[in-house]
């Protein structure tokens, strides 16, 4: 296990821009094999935690927001993309009876429809993709933060309350226990 995991948690950590992470007690670098004795878990790790915590509920709430989205989303593109294909081979099985500049105005008129089907569909996915994507990433490394944790016998307890959103603001409480 990486030595920065733990020092990004104590209160003791000290960044320095020629040497990088020090301990504070020592001013040197940190050594020890798997556990520190020296750490000290306090506001660094109330900090980290209070930010992961807070935005992983923040994912967890707005879940059934985004799979709306992608549903939505998705058979939106799909409809206009399937628009967009009719009326292209409407054009083509009336090519020989229209005018050349009408003909342009549907080739005009079903490019854009798939273009406009196409740009919803892809968007659905790709805030779907977003959201699953910073979930995970959130998880691991909340996931690491239990890992150093656990090596020491901390654990934590939270609870986190989200009032009411007035004029996009939003006060979020939150109350951690180490235990």
């Amino acid at each position: 296990m990486k030595m920065k995991r733990h020092c990004d948690l104590c209160d003791h950590q000290k960044l320095s821009l020629q040497k990088g992470d020090l301990c504070g007690l020592t001013n040197q670098k940190p050594e020890f094999n798997r556990t520190c004795t020296s750490i000290d878990f306090g506001n660094n790790l109330l900090d980290i935690l209070e930010d992961i915590l807070i935005d992983l509920e923040d994912l967890k709430n707005t879940k059934k927001k985004v799979y709306k989205n992608v549903i939505y989303g998705s058979i939106i593109g799909v409809f206009l993309m399937v628009c967009g294909y009719f009326v292209f081979t409407y054009l083509l099985n009336s090519v020989y009876r229209t005018t050349l500049k009408s003909s342009e105005y549907t080739i005009f008129v079903s490019t854009i429809i798939l273009i406009t089907g196409y740009h919803y569909l892809k968007k659905a996915i790709n805030n779907f993709s977003n959201h699953k994507n910073q979930l995970i990433s959130l998880e691991n490394y909340k996931l690491e933060i239990d890992e150093v944790l656990s090596l020491y016998n901390q654990k934590y307890k939270y609870k986190i309350t989200f009032d009411k959103e007035v004029h996009g603001t939003q006060e979020i409480d939150i109350e951690i226990e180490l235990t």
